[in-house]
């Protein structure tokens, strides 16, 4: 893409903001570039803003189709990856299964152990998956396509009438599905790309298997995208104004836009730090959203942060003395309160809107993701390494103290390798103004997510650094951009562990689930290391709960050197 010239909103003419999300709003891509071919690809990512419109056509099919589900099944599987799952993960978190419909299970991860609890807890009679991966071609999820099609064979089911292919017209996945006797393929929009697609089918079709209720749904988003109108002034445009607040601060060196949610809403935040990630973390600049940190006092923030906050009316109490201390310390916090869960239907659109605005002042392409292919091509080298020679090209240094194994980027090397010693100089090299990452290919649940969020806590209070955390591979699909095609002071450690299952081999591919995992997990690290960033890879045992903990004291003691 041709790089625009950076657009300052505040040296902007009212006349020319408004034009400019006219111009989004009409699916105009010269919003963004001036270039012919960029300005063909944009235009072919612009039909989220025709989402309402299109969806509402379609209220009473998807209605009937849950009614359908309902009767038939008692648990849905949703498989997808990045766009096509963190806003269903939302809804089945923020909502739930309304009464009397079927459970409701987002799987985004090759882990193992997820794998095999999933087997051992479906009622396989009475499970519907649904296969959701806009290309057809999403590795993860057609990984789990055929490993559970099989697993129905292997019980004497017929898998046909189980599976739901939700995927773009004329797909790989669309044409194996028809071939194969899926009950359903539903079509993804080919104008959206995955992380634009919360207001189409891709959030639509799990709502209506939750049972919630589509009109309110919509017409919650539709509000929202009138008081989004290029004919309201810029002051009061509810989602130009979140641009604005973005961009102005990240010009000012502010990059770290730090995200908290009230607990009930903390689900949507992740399809929050997707959006932005993925749409503005690219040519080398970026603005990084910190989500899920634990609330601190502002001595533990650095000048380079400014905050939002996503809450419920009613519950405004819950962190009354935290935006008092905020304010108090000069930090910029807007505030935004929901009268109900149905407003995040809203706050998909105000988000949409204010991240292609970013995009559009900032000079950089937000609807496609140029580095992402770097760790699918290094995962395929990996994977096609094994399979000629049965091992992974990889060899960990060894921790004799804890038995963790290591790896380190040339941009982290140290003279001596020792655990300790490389920890300490990771965190010696490492500047206030930058993020760290942690990024675990692990089983990705609550209590794992909480060991890491005193990981978070404890290197943010010692090193005043922005701190970020993903389970792998669904960061892969949401911050995976930014990590590697933006801002250039990020630093990151990967963690995998042993826990090979030979029983689970992914029928065609001759790997099992741990293989694909672990070798995204070492892709990814070598990808970062292509990149230049400073990475480390650390390899856990199959006790990886209580090495976690080992890492801890080791992460306590480096940090207080």
């Amino acid at each position: 893409m041709k790089k625009a010239a950076l657009r300052r909103p505040t040296r902007m003419s009212e006349e020319e903001k408004q034009a400019l999300v006219a111009k989004i709003l009409a699916g105009d891509p010269s919003a963004f570039t001036e270039d012919p071919e960029e300005a063909r690809k944009i235009a072919h990512r612009l039909g989220w803003v025709r989402a309402p419109e299109r969806m509402r056509s379609r209220i009473e099919e998807l209605r009937a189709f849950g009614e359908e589900i309902r009767e038939q099944f008692e648990e849905v599987v949703w498989c997808g990856m990045g766009g096509s799952s963190l806003f269903p993960l939302a809804l089945a978190e923020i909502f739930g299964p309304q009464e009397g419909y079927p459970g409701f299970t987002v799987l985004d991860t090759d882990d193992p152990e997820t794998i095999a609890e999933i087997e051992e807890t479906l009622s396989w009679e009475k499970t519907l998956f649904v296969i959701a991966s806009k290309s057809g071609t999403t590795v993860e999820t057609l990984s789990h396509y055929r490993y559970f099609w099989k697993a129905f064979e292997d019980r004497n089911i017929k898998p046909g009438p189980h599976f739901v292919a939700l995927t773009d017209p004329g797909s790989p996945l669309e044409k194996e599905a028809r071939e194969k006797g899926f009950l359903r393929v539903v079509h993804h929009p080919p104008d959206v790309g995955g992380r634009y697609a919360a207001l189409t089918e891709v959030g639509m079709l799990p709502a209506a298997l939750l049972g919630l209720d589509l009109e309110r749904a919509i017409s919650a988003a539709e509000e929202m995208f009138e008081a989004s109108s290029p004919e309201i002034p810029w002051s009061y445009n509810l989602s130009a104004w979140l641009a604005q607040y973005m961009v102005e601060h990240f010009i000012h060196g502010k990059d770290k836009l730090t995200i908290m949610a009230d607990p009930l809403l903390r689900p949507f935040a992740l399809w929050i730090e997707q959006l932005v990630a993925e749409s503005l973390g690219k040519n080398f600049l970026g603005i990084i959203p910190i989500v899920g940190e634990s609330p601190g006092s502002p001595t533990v923030y650095g000048p380079d942060r400014y905050f939002v906050y996503l809450g419920l009316r009613g519950r405004e109490n819950l962190y009354r003395r935290l935006f008092s201390d905020l304010r108090e310390a000069d930090f910029e916090l807007k505030t935004y309160f929901l009268e109900d869960r149905y407003e995040i239907f809203a706050e998909c659109v105000r988000w949409e809107l204010a991240v292609a605005l970013a995009g559009a002042f900032l000079g950089v392409n937000p609807f496609d993701e140029p580095d992402v292919v770097r760790t699918k091509r290094k995962t395929r080298e990996i994977l096609d390494t094994l399979r000629e020679t049965g091992e992974f090209p990889v060899e960990f240094y060894l921790d004799e103290d804890t038995g963790i194994g290591f790896l380190y980027a040339e941009t982290a090397r140290i003279e001596y390798p020792r655990l300790t010693a490389l920890i300490k100089k990771f965190f010696q090299d490492m500047s206030p103004w930058g993020y760290l990452a942690l990024l675990a290919y692990l089983p990705p649940d609550p209590e794992l997510e909480e060991i890491f969020r005193d990981f978070r806590t404890l290197i943010r209070g010692r090193r005043q650094c922005s701190t970020v955390f993903g389970f792998g591979p669904r960061y892969l699909h949401s911050t995976g951009q930014l990590f590697k095609g933006g801002t250039i002071s990020g630093r990151f450690i990967i963690f995998t562990r042993k826990g090979r299952r030979p029983e689970q081999v992914i029928p065609g591919e001759g790997v099992t689930f741990w293989d694909l995992q672990f070798a995204q997990a070492y892709g990814d690290f070598r990808a970062l290391e292509e990149a230049g960033r400073p990475v480390i890879h650390i390899h856990l045992t199959e006790d990886y709960r209580e090495d976690l903990r080992k890492l801890y004291d080791i992460f306590e003691e480096c940090l207080r050197l």
